[in-house]
Parts: structure tokens; C-alpha cells; sequence
């Protein structure tokens, strides 16, 4: 992916910005500790001070209960906000408290531990029952492509396709689903540049994460962050995340 003003960006074996191992702590969290109203219908959304890996999440990394009972949960990992959401088997009990822990097992992507945290809160009187965010589509995402991924390198600079694309990457409007969806990454083969339903694990959205102040990668990508120049906005991050999360939509 290229940024108008800086040309296209380069691949390399390396990870220029390794940085260094910060103990990765709990940020914020929904509902707020010490809550005394959350919904019997909400999730648990954990935001943390570095970038969660999906693959250390879950027993025993994290864990929900209400007294001594383990409740049931499922696990959903946003890394554009660096937050782990448990979603509960069922609705919780309306005025019952309850403590989602964090413990060390679960880790960063740069392989640093999280601190050991509880978050407790109450529920209130009953459910909320807010309607779902809706799904992006790829016509939300395109223009994203077109605006920080052509300049000639994986476009043309008004969103075209090229002949031959930047890495064999073609992300114009005709070619970018099917150049993205399913298809291994060539900087890390193990990980799909887009894994429908599962953002964390997509290599489009860790290789556009800002990592660094000084526009490193994040660990688990090789060469130079993406795009050269300033990252993605935040609302940006939030689309793609959510469009490959909602299942890539055409």
C-alpha cells in the first residue's frame, strides 16, 4: 500500500521497529468497573495498552464468573482497538455481580504478558436490546484503498487497476476482494491477507495498525508499516476491521 506523497513502500525479511516489552494492562472496559447498571444482554469489552493476540486468548487467559461459577464465553479480538470482547453463552442475571479477570497467559503480539486485573461490575434491572452495528461492505472499504493504497503501487493513482501491481498485490475495484479474501500473505504465509470473520487473525489489518510513533510494523508483520506516510485514521481502522469481521461483504 502507497501514500500519494511518499511512493510506493518496499518489501523486506526484517521487522525495522521490534520495540521493546511492556507488560500489557487494562486500559478501559465496558461496562466500567464498578458498574452498577450493565445490561443482562451486553458483552465484556476489555481494552488493553498494547495489541492483544488472538491466539493466547481465552481459558485460562481470560475468564468471566460470578462468584465461584465459571460463566460460559465466547471470545471476539478487534485489534484496531486493542480490545478482547466476552460475549456470554446466554444473558447474564439481572442485579448479580460479576468479574472478568485478565491473567498473564494471555499475551501481546509482541510476545509480552498481560498484569493480572479483575474488572468487577453488577448488572442492572435487564437487557438493553440495541440493535446491531450494521456490516460494512466493500464499498465502504474501497474507498480506503483507492485513497491510501494507489499512487501507482497496488492502483493507478485514480484507483485503476495496473498491469502489474506492487508485490502482485491489484487492489482496484474490480480486483481487490478476490486479491484479498482467502489468499495467503507473501511477507507471513501462515496468516491470510483477509480471513473473513476474523479481522486479528488478517494480515491487510496487523500489516496498517500504527505501532509505533516512528511508523514500525507490529510484531508478526515483516518490512515497513503500511502505508508509508501517516497511518490509517482510527475510523478507517474501525472499517476494515469491521468489514473483514462481518464477513468481507462484496
Amino acid at each position: 500500500m502507497g501514500l500519494a506523497a511518499t511512493g510506493c513502500s518496499y518489501p523486506t525479511s526484517t521487522t525495522p521497529y521490534p520495540g521493546a516489552c511492556v507488560p500489557m494492562a487494562v486500559a478501559s472496559s465496558s461496562p466500567a468497573a464498578d458498574s452498577t447498571t450493565a445490561p443482562t444482554d451486553g458483552a465484556i469489552g476489555i481494552a488493553f495498552t498494547d495489541y492483544p493476540d488472538p491466539d493466547t486468548v481465552g481459558t485460562p487467559s481470560m475468564l468471566l464468573t460470578t462468584g465461584v461459577f465459571r460463566v460460559p464465553e465466547t471470545y471476539r479480538v478487534d485489534l484496531a482497538d486493542k480490545t478482547v470482547t466476552m460475549i456470554p453463552v446466554g444473558s447474564l442475571i439481572a442485579h448479580l455481580g460479576y468479574s472478568a479477570s485478565v491473567f498473564p497467559d494471555l499475551r501481546s503480539l509482541a510476545g509480552c504478558s498481560a498484569t493480572f486485573e479483575i474488572v468487577s461490575f453488577d448488572t442492572g434491572d435487564g437487557p438493553a436490546n440495541l440493535p446491531p452495528p450494521p456490516v460494512p461492505t466493500l464499498s465502504d472499504v474501497q474507498p480506503i484503498l483507492d485513497g491510501r493504497c494507489a499512487d501507482n503501487c497496488h492502483a493507478d493513482a485514480s484507483g485503476g487497476c495496473l498491469a502489474a501491481p506492487m508485490s502482485g498485490l491489484s487492489l482496484c475495484a474490480t480486483d481487490a476482494r478476490n486479491a484479498l479474501i482467502d489468499v495467503p500473505s507473501r511477507e507471513v504465509s501462515s496468516l491470510l491477507l483477509v480471513a473473513p470473520g476474523d479481522s486479528a487473525r488478517s494480515y491487510l489489518l496487523r500489516k496498517v495498525l500504527p505501532a509505533t510513533v516512528g511508523g514500525g510494523p507490529i510484531p508478526t508483520t515483516l518490512g515497513q508499516r503500511e502505508p508509508p506516510g501517516d497511518p490509517l485514521t482510527q475510523d478507517q481502522l474501525a472499517t476494515l476491521a469491521a468489514w473483514i469481521d462481518g464477513g468481507a461483504l462484496p
